[in-house]
């Protein structure tokens, strides 16, 4: 019995983790190439269980279990799509959590040790297998919400500092199983201080991303509000001057017509001309009827009309999408914001005009965003992640909200690029 327990309970756990995963990551590959990989993996290490136990080798198997453990690691690292030190942390994080689970098993399953050693191992698997299915059960309910939360914000070095403290929490697990045998009080204690703190370090980062991201948008929710104070005002300025030379217009074109009469054909053309200038200076943009989407799609023509900068754009939003404004000026906002800053960096020798071309219309049922710009060519990325070149940055916040956006409201997010151009396309349903 012992040595079917101790095959079938990391069986138990190794499912428990690749579920898990499997969950709450994103899968680069498919899911039968996934579950394949972890099944090969599985096999061989169960192979390499029994034999260990067969051969009278158990208690080489209590400290071998951690490298086999590990083997999984390169799995994760090159099945899943999230930043490296994520996916690590995701790993250590769920074998925490599984670990605790097994020592939790052992202890409950060892109250029935004076009945025998048989049904104290049979206990085990069965304690084992409910714990585990109670475990899958909540992370079907709760799993990927947390890790949204887990995984919203945050730089490499300070996932390096949380990847650090899962690994303790895991070693320090894996290694109290001898220790209740001599002392299981300061075992079981040992167990449930670390899983304490390892749940106190989980919501310590839920809260610390969470005060970022209110941050964030509070501090983006200031500057819409001030580009829609900017844009009024500008409107008002606006509408009074054409105010004022509608009112002018008869005394303008008499002095054109003027002109042409007495054969100055070229003050004439001049006059027109300039006169034309200001009308397109002090013209009223309107992309489409949102006003909020508007000011600023509008905020950022003006931007590039300084920066020369050819800005085209087309947006027809229909009444029956409802997706909201603010929501909606994070995605232009930011997607707007770094289109513009690459095309200042764009090279003049290259050769290609600066441009940036801005669609939002709809698609079936479905309403796309498209954000294309010219650039220099270069992409720097973290792994899978695309890192801003910005100074003081934050670590390509802007295509983490962006991101965050479309997972919450749309159906799709995708970054398509060349030499060239630089392309993002937001997918929303219709609601």
């Amino acid at each position: 019995m012992k040595e079917i327990a101790f095959t079938i309970v990391p069986f138990f756990s190794v499912f428990a983790c690749v579920f898990v995963l499997m969950q709450c990551l994103t899968h680069k590959k498919s899911v039968f190439f996934v579950i394949n990989s972890f099944a090969v993996m599985t096999a061989a290490n169960g192979i390499l269980n029994i034999s260990l136990i067969l051969n009278g080798y158990f208690e080489l198997n209590e400290k071998i279990k951690i490298f086999q453990s590990l083997l999984y690691l390169p799995l994760v690292i090159l099945l899943f799509k999230e930043i490296l030190f994520q996916r690590m942390f995701a790993f250590f994080m769920l074998m925490t959590i599984i670990s605790f689970l097994r020592l939790l098993g052992i202890a409950l399953s060892d109250l029935f040790l004076p009945l025998g050693e048989n049904i104290t191992f049979l206990m085990l698997i069965v304690i084992t297998f409910i714990l585990y299915s109670v475990y899958i059960f909540l992370t079907l309910k709760f799993g990927r919400k947390l890790f949204k939360k887990i995984f919203a914000y945050g730089r490499a070095r300070e996932w390096v500092l949380y990847l650090s403290s899962a690994v303790v929490s895991w070693f320090i697990l894996e290694y109290l199983p001898p220790l209740f045998q001599y002392n299981f009080l300061m075992a079981l204690t040992i167990m449930f201080f670390v899983i304490w703190s390892f749940i106190i370090l989980l919501f310590a980062i839920i809260n610390t991303h969470e005060r970022m991201k209110q941050k964030y948008e509070a501090d983006f929710s200031r500057d819409i509000i001030s580009t829609g104070r900017d844009h009024f005002i500008k409107m008002n300025e606006q509408y009074d001057v054409l105010k004022a030379m509608r009112h002018d217009y008869k005394f303008h074109l008499n002095i054109a017509l003027e002109m042409l009469h007495r054969g100055e054909t070229e003050k004439g053309n001049e006059y027109l001309k300039g006169l034309k200038n200001q009308m397109e200076d002090n013209e009223l943009l309107n992309y489409c009827d949102n006003p909020v989407i508007n000011s600023l799609v509008a905020d950022y023509a003006r931007k590039c009309k300084k920066l020369f900068i050819d800005f085209i754009i087309f947006i027809k939003i229909p009444p029956e999408f409802s997706v909201p404004n603010y929501e909606m000026c994070i995605v232009l906002g930011n997607l707007l914001e770094n289109a513009m800053e690459a095309c200042q960096k764009q090279s003049v020798i290259a050769g290609i005009k600066k441009q940036i071309k801005l669609v939002l219309k709809p698609k079936g049922e479905q309403l796309i965003l498209m954000v294309r710009n010219t650039f220099n060519g270069e992409v720097v990325m973290d792994d899978e992640k695309f890192v801003s070149t910005k100074e003081s940055n934050s670590g390509g916040i802007g295509l983490e909200s962006v991101m965050a956006v479309a997972n919450r409201f749309g159906e799709m997010f995708r970054i398509n690029y060349d030499d060239e151009y630089f392309t993002v396309f937001v997918l929303w349903k219709k609601n």
